[in-house]
């Protein structure tokens, strides 16, 4: 009896994900790529991959049909006067991607879509969106649902959306006043964005904006109020299944200590402010619709010297507590954090399907993970500003090369 116990036990029981063995690497530029920070790129839907570069002048986008083990010949969107921050979406067999150019004398917002999943002579003629900031701009799909988040020229945070697949696009919407990190999530109608916003000289808060109307309308809070110490580096989760959202921050007490939100009534009502983890940076947040995963860079001290360290907190009651840490990298040899370029990137699907991107000192490193539980490493190559999808990761090399990987 005992023994079909255990048996039991040991076939009910989670199987921890296989390790990567094996990386194919693939140059999508010259020494002249780009990419964005914060992820958004590649994208993965189904079968397909997205993987988007600005190669100089150049805006592209090289497709996968077969879960990334092969590429097809990139297709180049536009060529524009530096053109920066391309960022992608998918929703169906549509594929979106925004960024930003000169043209007039000014930054502009550019779009263009494919209704073919991203193949050659599939994509529209660019369109020019107007005017915007230098901010980084976000973009969500779903549906028949585009939405482009942004901070204007007047210093507001606004909201382009549209209903027929970003054939046509609402004029700006403004959520609220801002100042940059702007993130912003979608599910059908149901728009989240949030950002960061001076309150003082010291001080920033995190601001909130939720539509119910497709971004015909928003109501905006300052998730910082009241609280003792401001909050920076705001960052978004959605999971379709369930609708819930989750929203990561963190604050700018001196323990450095990051912070979980989450609704489950379409942004009516935020759970009490609940801390991950303190003295790290950086934190990332996914929900693949049973495991939460918070990923973020913890500070360890060593004989006096930092080190930077990838960590996983998850989740397995939906967000109300975080009681496993995972320690992923150990030294990383990353004494100092610059920008986002090692920011640990997480992808989910809904099957229980968990990859992490994550940088030290050599180079990037994808991690395979499922209910929670974690793979060893697979080293893809030196760079930074890695972030994954399915078995792929885009990430820029140390000689200014845009890479493709994709593991098995």
């Amino acid at each position: 009896m005992l023994k079909t116990l255990a048996m039991t036990a040991c076939l009910l029981a989670p199987v921890a994900a296989q390790a990567f063995t094996q990386c194919t690497v693939t140059p999508l530029t010259g020494p002249q790529g780009e990419i964005a920070e914060e992820g958004s790129n590649p994208v993965a839907l189904d079968n397909w991959v997205y993987s988007g570069f600005i190669d100089g002048s150049k805006i592209g986008v090289a497709v996968s049909s077969d879960s990334g083990k092969t590429l097809n010949a990139p297709v180049i969107l536009d060529t524009e006067s530096f053109p920066h921050y391309l960022r992608l979406a998918a929703s169906g067999a549509n594929v979106y991607a925004t960024w930003r150019a000169r043209a007039k004398g000014a930054w502009h917002i550019f779009f263009a879509a494919s209704r073919k999943h991203g193949t050659a002579g599939s994509w529209d003629t660019p369109q020019d969106l107007g005017p915007l900031s230098t901010n980084l701009t976000q973009i969500a799909a779903s549906g028949l649902y585009v939405y482009i988040a942004y901070l204007g020229t007047d210093g507001n945070v606004a909201v382009l959306a549209s209903k027929d697949t970003g054939k046509t696009f609402s004029g700006p919407v403004i959520a609220g006043a801002g100042w940059g990190e702007i993130v912003l999530t979608a599910l059908d109608g149901h728009v989240y964005v949030a950002w960061e916003l001076p309150v003082d000289a010291k001080r920033h808060d995190v601001w909130l904006s939720v539509s119910a109307d497709a971004g015909a309308t928003f109501k905006t809070q300052d998730m910082s109020s009241g609280r003792s110490y401001g909050g920076v580096e705001p960052i978004f989760s959605l999971d379709a299944a369930s609708g819930r959202v989750s929203l990561v921050w963190r604050d700018q007490d001196s323990a450095s200590t990051g912070y979980y939100v989450r609704s489950v009534d379409n942004g009516g009502s935020w759970s009490t402010p609940l801390a991950v983890d303190d003295a790290s940076r950086q934190f990332m947040v996914a929900d693949d619709g049973s495991t939460v995963y918070v990923s973020y860079l913890k500070q360890i001290v060593s004989d006096g010297v930092p080190d930077w360290q990838v960590q996983v907190a998850t989740s397995t009651d939906g967000g109300l507590s975080f009681p496993a840490k995972q320690n992923l990298t150990g030294m990383t040899g990353i004494a100092k954090i610059v920008g986002d370029d090692f920011r640990p990137i997480p992808w989910v699907r809904g099957e229980h399907a968990y990859r992490l991107t994550g940088v030290k000192a050599d180079g990037v490193y994808m991690w395979n993970g499922n209910n929670g539980r974690m793979s060893g490493a697979a080293f893809l190559g030196p760079g930074y500003l890695a972030a994954p999808a399915l078995n792929s990761a885009v990430w820029l090399n140390t000689n200014g090369v845009v890479s493709y990987g994709v593991c098995k």
